[in-house]
């Protein structure tokens, strides 16, 4: 690409657990591209008046179908909520999100008229089980949403299944040029996010409809309710869906201000999961992977089960990204600035 053309390229992996995005502009003297990534948590809540608000004066609220609305870490601290396990949510309020998304990676670019005059493209990904009969509905309502009485400002919007991200992460470099060796080979990808498990079979380098599939309710929600069971049997201490998720990457809570360390806990459900998934995969996929040149374990949910997939598979038969977590959002970026000028 022309290091010299203002383009803002944003990878979107829009998760039930986590938003993870990867966004690439032009540095302030444009003469390379810097790139962001972060994460901010799929979490939104009713941005509520009275007499004592919910948060304080600085959160930022968002206008949206009528409402405002708190997202990500401020929406955490209130009491109610969304679920964001339907893919309901994500077809209502993926416009929200990714305007947050946008919002917040742009912030300390130094050149504000730079980016607002550049070409804004996205690629955001969607559960496998519903692409194919809600993609052109999620493409309509990102082209016609506002937030905050603005539209979106993205010029070009493009959705992909989950899963072909991390395609596209395992087959483009870092350069954004095709990795020619990886470009015709059978593959079988497990995204592991937090509620669903998108797999997405690849023959000749081509997603294939016939080896591809989704466990729905089957990622690392499962832990979590494991954890949060054992939570209230143990503590009485009950948290949300999404206060869970921060447990578990801290492995430890506080009740009444008192630590306590419950790695143990997590370990047991972690392994109790991965040897779940495992069987789950063995018993649908086996026959292709007898077949597949590689087998790439992705998202977030990779980290706790890839110890059980290698204690089965060979090592090397085994590819898991150097940041599994943004995979998705990797590869969604990588397609877009690999296809920019065409």
């Amino acid at each position: 690409m022309n290091k010299n053309d203002n383009t803002v390229s944003l990878g979107l992996d829009l998760g039930f657990g986590d938003v993870k995005l990867v966004l690439s502009f032009n540095s302030g003297n444009g003469s390379s591209r810097q790139k962001v990534l972060r994460k901010f948590p799929t979490a939104i809540a009713y941005a509520k008046d009275g007499i004592i608000g919910d948060l304080g004066k600085n959160e930022k609220r968002y206008a949206f179908n009528g409402k405002d609305y708190f997202v990500g870490t401020s929406a955490l601290q209130c009491r109610d909520v969304f679920s964001t396990r339907d893919i309901d949510f994500l077809m209502t309020y993926s416009p929200l999100l990714a305007w947050v998304a946008f919002e917040q990676s742009i912030q300390s670019h130094p050149d504000t008229e730079s980016i607002s005059s550049a070409k804004k493209k996205i690629c955001l990904g969607m559960p496998l089980a519903h692409f194919h009969s809600k993609r052109e509905g999620l493409l309509d309502i990102m082209k016609k949403s506002r937030v905050s009485n603005s539209s979106l400002p993205f010029d070009a919007i493009d959705v992909r299944a989950q899963g072909q991200g991390i395609l596209f992460d395992f087959m483009i470099d870092d350069s954004n040029l095709p990795i020619s060796d990886r470009l015709s080979m059978n593959v079988l990808v497990v995204d592991i996010g937090f509620n669903t498990v998108d797999i997405l079979g690849v023959v000749d380098g081509r997603p294939s409809r016939e080896w591809s599939g989704m466990l729905e309710r089957g990622g690392i929600s499962r832990i979590g309710e494991q954890v949060g069971s054992f939570l209230q049997r143990e503590f009485n201490f009950e948290l949300p869906e999404q206060a869970i998720k921060d447990v578990l990457q801290k492995q430890e809570i506080a009740p009444y201000g008192a630590t306590k360390d419950i790695s143990w806990a997590i370990r047991k459900a972690s392994e109790e999961y991965a040897a779940w998934l495992l069987q789950e995969i063995r018993s649908r996929w086996e026959g292709f992977l007898k077949k597949a040149d590689q087998l790439i374990l992705a998202g977030g949910g990779a980290y706790y089960v890839v110890d059980s997939f290698c204690s089965i598979y060979p090592q090397e038969f085994i590819h898991v990204p150097e940041k599994p977590e943004y995979s998705n959002a990797l590869g969604f970026h990588k397609y877009l600035e690999d296809t920019h000028d065409r």
